[in-house]
Formats: C-alpha cells, structure tokens, sequence
C-alpha cells in the first residue's frame, strides 16, 4: 500500500500557527495519515522535537518553508535550519547540503508569497513542485496551473494541506509508492524524486477559511 503523507504542515512554531504538536499527532492519526512532513516557517524546531515525540505512532519527516528572496521553498528531510532571505538557488543548495530536497511551495498562489513558475527555477535545483496546496484560493485554478507546469516540465509532484490549524491536517497530501511504514525517511524522499508521488486533496471549506479570518 502507498504511503499516505500530508507533505505541508505547520505547528505553534511557526508564529502563524495554533496547532500544538500533540495535536499533529491526534489529527493525522484521526484523518488516516501514515506521516507528515513539519515544515514550519524559518524554523526545524518544532519537527524535531515532534520526531522525539511522536514514539512512532506516525512517520514525522523533518523539514521547514524557507523564505527566500523570490517566494518559499520547502526543505523537506531537512534538521539544520536554512537562513532566509538567500536567492531560490542559494537556498536549494543548502537544503541539498544539509541531505533535503527541495519543493517549491504554492508556486501559483495570488495571496501567498510561492516561487515564479518558469524555467529558471528548475535549472536552480529545485527537485519538486507543490501542485495541490488546500490553503489556496481559488483551489483549482490555482493548483491547476501548478499541476500543468510540473507536467509539463516534468517535475516530481507534492500535495499537502499548508495546515496552520488542526482541523486542516490531511485536506491534501502525497500518494507515495515504492516505500511503506517501515522505510527509512531517504527512502521516502528518494522515491518522490524519482516521481513515485501522486498529490492529492481537497479546498479548505468555508466555514474554517472564516473561522481563521476571525481568529486572526
């Protein structure tokens, strides 16, 4: 059976995010996840202690959402923070450096500061592009126009839920075959740079989409 893994999630240390990291725990548990990938803003710390806390119960893969000068970048398999503010080329090196890969976040997303999808950013380095992103909006025409770009470059592609609540865990996420839950976390991302990975998911609804206006 594939593995079943939201591949963007934030927690309470991103300064954006209320879901604590219990609550990744219990949500992707209840939504049926086999892991997640923690990829909170500038920041690993909360991915590593999750890791210590998890006790297996599900696969949690270290990674963050790097600020770059020119839109985010996930570091996904990534445990050494990544300095913001770099260009996307810089930055893909150093999460090459520190074992990672590289997927460009929300690439086509009008409200949210994702990369430019062009060839430039493929001779860069960039290894994947984040094609369904439930946060988004509008969802399809946006994760459309990603979708069609990877396709057409041939890219890996990667879904997740860009979950800053937990309600919102495993709206969207990553079909990955080849792998199962006893694999290393290098297996996993090396069969999502060979193209095992099938992004899949839903739009945040609207009652929540409102219910975050509020609270914010």
């Amino acid at each position: 059976m594939p593995l079943k893994i939201d591949f963007h999630v934030h927690t309470c240390y991103s300064g954006d995010c209320s879901t604590s990291l219990r609550d990744v725990i219990s949500y992707s548990k209840k939504k049926g996840l086999d892991g997640v990938v923690i990829t909170d803003h500038n920041t690993v710390e909360g991915a590593l202690k999750l890791q210590k806390k998890s006790d297996n119960e599900i696969i949690i893969i270290p990674g963050i959402e790097v600020s770059t000068n020119a839109g985010h970048i996930l570091g996904i398999n990534v445990t050494t923070p990544i300095p913001r503010g770099l260009t996307i080329k810089e930055t893909v090196e150093k999460i090459h450096e520190a074992g990672g890969i590289a997927v460009a976040a929300h690439p086509s997303a009008i409200y949210k500061s994702g990369v430019r999808l062009n060839k430039k950013i493929i001779s860069q380095g960039i290894d994947a592009i984040e094609v369904i992103n439930s946060s988004v909006f509008p969802f399809f025409l946006i994760n459309s126009r990603s979708r069609k770009f990877a396709c057409r470059a041939k890219m890996p592609q990667t879904g997740g839920s860009d979950s800053h609540i937990p309600e919102t865990i495993g709206l969207a996420y990553t079909m990955i075959s080849g792998v199962d839950v006893n694999s290393e976390i290098e297996e996993i991302i090396c069969a999502v740079k060979r193209g095992w990975s099938i992004p899949r998911g839903r739009p945040v609804p609207w009652k929540i989409r409102l219910r975050q206006i509020f609270r914010k």
